[in-house]
């Protein structure tokens, strides 16, 4: 087979499992963690995160080999298996294992008039093997709710008339199908027919095979062909499958969980720990109270070059479970951890999770009123881990089963696929005193619509509906309107740079704030450009600007005065021309989100949170 490039991280988004990534010619889906090599050196430790999905640990996918690394590669397999010959328009099958295109061997000839004089092209078959073009994967696949995969049901489709059932087509014996265009626009362009000179099947477009009820008839035969041949499974009767095109954004949804690693776990003496092997040989001698055999312990010190005292610190948090959560906690619980830590004593020693709090008195008044604490993280390791993915709708934010790792391999893993990236980037929490005070300018009234619209998607889903307070909008929108800055004075690509939110409710364990951060995977982002924007002097300048972006719209006054506009129409004030981010750096899925949170409408300049400003800055007195 072939080798294709393709950079390690996206193997878990937005190309993980059960994700086709279209190559030159070819369309490929990639295999499930049954077929992934054993690479021990892939293994990536982070205890809080593995614990909350109930695995043992992660693994990375390897790197190629060469350059003096040992390395291997990831497996993929050949899907769709119908494919076309653009010479002659012949629709052939082909197996899911072949190492590359199939040559068009159709004895189909070409469709034309010869001019005057000439002789008709041969056709395909005739053709040295040389000649023969590589034929081309279709664009149509089968998908249903439940991340099956199949074919688009061609023969059925060609010997059937429209408006009757699929599972009434006469198929004749030897169907030979030819798939024409015939210069019309989009699906009715398209024409597929069979050849057969014995078929009295007339030919059919494909104008009518998008909807959702457009493959009536047609079961879902519970395929999932990244699991191999072996990988099919029964599917629910009352999942009706539909068509998409293979690059179609609705085909994958990857779910990815993600964790910044925090004290202990971002020591890199708890890496040293972490080892399996060093863990067997540190805790074989554990005493009777729990307490690790301090001989033991000495002597690994000793062998590595490492301080008695801080191993044995390390070796007894991990013992006693400091910091690990578990699988029951909610995302919120889990991100409390991080708050504290984001919020904790500044750390500069040799770590993975170096932050620096700054004095908020060498801030101008305006940034003082409205944010109440600013930290520079100087140093970040985020791991992303990909726990399943769903078609068609969007999986559920924030919700990880144990059901959804099945969609990624055979048999049950102890492990799941994840990379760990590194970056820097700059934390802050809002004046909870001016939260406070805005939230009693009746802005809860404004989210009633939006908020009913969540629950009404997620029943009709089947999935718990989340709540979501005002504080949440004002969090999220500021956040993207930040990140859009940055990516202006900063150069930086706004896909690079990501959100983290940091808001919740419960009493004594409030959280009001915003993490953004770059964590590419690559160098970019790593020399303190983002986290010198976060010092005084220069984060006064990013926050008004962004204020001051945000005041008007391209497509105001359609944007300001929209009651729901985005994805479910989840979204208030907030279009592509003035809020919505790429999707690697949003969260939410570009959701949930409202200018006029920050700066107000027009009938009502007060709604804002940042309404002082904005009145300043109409004065000419700020900006």
């Amino acid at each position: 087979m072939a080798r294709k490039a393709i950079r390690r991280s996206q193997m878990i988004a937005p190309f993980g499992v059960g994700a086709i990534v279209d190559f030159p010619a070819q369309s490929l889906m990639a295999a499930g963690l049954d077929a992934w090599p054993d690479q021990p050196e892939c293994r990536i430790e982070d205890e809080r995160l593995a614990r909350r999905l109930g695995v043992a640990y992660f693994r990375a996918p390897p790197p190629a080999p060469g350059d003096g690394q040992q390395g291997d590669y990831l497996p993929f397999v050949r899907f769709p298996l119908w494919h076309f010959c653009p010479r002659c328009r012949a629709l052939v099958k082909t197996s899911w294992n072949e190492p590359r295109p199939p040559r068009c061997s159709s004895p189909l000839g070409l469709r034309f008039k010869p001019k005057p004089g000439k002789k008709l092209p041969p056709p395909c078959s005739e053709l040295p093997e040389i000649r023969r073009w590589r034929m081309i994967p279709v664009r149509f696949i089968v998908v249903c709710e439940n991340g099956h995969v199949d074919e688009f049901p061609w023969e059925e489709w060609a010997h059937n008339r429209p408006g009757q059932p699929l599972d009434q087509a006469q198929i004749c014996d030897k169907p030979t199908l030819r798939l024409n265009y015939s210069g019309k626009a989009g699906l009715m362009g398209l024409i597929v027919k069979c050849e057969n000179e014995t078929c009295g099947a007339k030919a059919r477009s494909l104008m009518g095979s998008a909807g959702p009820d457009s493959l009536k008839g047609w079961r879902c035969t519970g395929k999932r062909p990244w699991l191999g041949p072996n990988g099919q499974q029964e599917c629910k009767p009352e999942k009706q499958p539909r068509m998409l095109q293979r690059g179609a954004t609705n085909f994958y949804f990857p779910k990815v969980a993600s964790s910044i690693l925090i004290p202990p776990f971002s020591d890199p003496l708890r890496r040293i720990v972490d080892d399996p092997h060093n863990w067997g040989l540190l805790t074989s001698g554990v005493q009777e109270d729990g307490s690790p055999d301090e001989t033991r312990l000495r002597f690994f010190a000793q062998l590595k070059r490492l301080d008695f005292d801080r191993l044995k610190q390390v070796v007894a948090q991990k013992l006693a479970g400091v910091g690990a959560s578990s699988s029951a906690e909610s995302e919120e619980e889990f991100r409390y951890s991080e708050y504290q830590a984001l919020l904790g004593p500044s750390r500069d020693v040799e770590d993975e999770f170096v932050t620096l709090a700054q004095d908020m008195a060498s801030y101008g008044d305006e940034v003082r009123k409205y944010i109440g604490n600013i930290v520079l993280v100087e140093k970040l390791a985020e791991t992303r881990v990909l726990t399943g993915f769903s078609r068609i709708s969007p999986p559920p934010y924030r919700e990880f089963d144990r059901q959804d790792q099945s969609q990624l391999s055979l048999k049950t893993r102890s492990w799941l696929p994840a990379v760990r990236v590194y970056g820097e980037g700059i934390f802050l929490t809002l004046n909870n005193t001016a939260v406070d005070e805005w939230a009693t300018k009746a802005v809860s009234e404004r989210y009633e619509e939006i908020v009913a619209n969540h629950a009404r998607i997620y029943l009709k889903l089947g999935r718990m509906p989340r709540t979501l307070p005002s504080r949440f909008f004002l969090l999220h929108t500021l956040a993207h309107l930040l990140i859009r800055q940055l990516s202006f004075e900063c150069g930086y690509g706004s896909s690079s740079l990501r959100e983290r939110l940091y808001c919740w409710d419960e009493p004594g364990k409030e959280m009001t704030g915003i993490l953004i951060y770059t964590a590419a995977g690559d160098s970019e982002g790593t020399m303190g450009g983002l986290v010198r924007q976060g010092k005084p002097g220069r984060f006064e300048s990013l926050l008004l600007r962004a204020v001051e972006e945000a005041r008007w719209c391209s497509s105001d006054p359609l944007c300001i005065e929209s009651r729901g506009q985005g994805i479910d129409s989840l979204n208030r004030a907030a279009c592509h021309a003035c809020a919505l981010l790429p999707e690697t750096s949003c969260e939410e899925g570009n959701r949930f989100l409202d200018r006029a949170a920050l700066v107000g409408t027009p009938d009502n300049p007060t709604l804002g949170f940042f309404a002082d400003i904005v009145e300043r800055m109409i004065s000419g007195v700020c900006g």
